[in-house]
């Protein structure tokens, strides 16, 4: 079970959950007053949350209209991209240096999950377990600002990826062996295979995005 310093951190940490779950999702309007009621609260600590949300660019504030989960443009994604890649690329190599055995298994049993859900076709869920992975291979790297930074970026890629991928039979087969390929690399310490593969999945992502500015 998640602890909570505080009110404030625990009303924080709900909605932003229900938006990377995308129980909340991009362009839908938020009411403080609802979420308030759900969570038991007043809309004090509500609007706190929103207002931090809003400076992290998961929330926007539309003058006249209200608050809106934010539209995510592809612009945006591929900016983020160049930081993810560089981020990745440090994770993986301290990882490839540092990961022991129980690891090891542990990140291959969140991969079987993952290819399990890509092969039922349950791409919000693997998306999670896709992010997952990432930020245990950066727990694994023994870096807490690195860990932290590798965080706030898969949150802000499992909010957007749901809308911004179409799967295809085609996609899922080489999302599922790219990280096949990964989590191999890893285990048997491989890091210029490892840096190899991580830049490799950053094009391929670039990729996707191409595609759907030219549908």
């Amino acid at each position: 079970m998640v602890k909570f310093a505080g009110l404030k951190e625990y009303v924080y940490h709900e909605i932003k959950q229900r938006l990377i779950n995308n129980t909340i999702k991009p362009g839908e309007r938020i009411w403080e007053e609802e979420i308030a009621a759900e969570l038991e609260v007043s809309r004090t600590p509500v609007r706190e949350a929103i207002n931090r949300l809003i400076a992290e660019e998961f929330v926007e504030n539309r003058p006249r209209k209200g608050i809106f989960a934010a539209e995510i443009s592809k612009e945006e994604l591929r900016k983020m991209l160049d930081i993810r890649l560089a981020l990745e690329v440090l994770s993986v190599s301290q990882c490839c240096k540092l990961i022991n055995d129980e690891e090891m298994d542990e990140l291959k049993a969140i991969f079987e999950s993952y290819k399990r859900k890509m092969e039922e076709g349950e791409y919000e869920k693997a998306s999670q377990l896709d992010s997952k992975m990432h930020r245990f291979i950066a727990k694994t790297a023994d870096n807490k600002k690195l860990e932290a930074y590798i965080n706030d970026i898969q949150d802000f890629f499992a909010y957007s990826r749901p809308y911004t991928v179409k799967w295809t039979e085609a996609k899922v087969k080489r999302a599922i062996k790219d990280h096949k390929e990964l989590i191999d690399s890893l285990c048997s310490r491989d890091e210029e295979k490892a840096i190899e593969i991580v830049k490799e999945d950053i094009e391929a992502m670039r990729d996707l995005l191409k595609e759907d500015n030219a549908e």
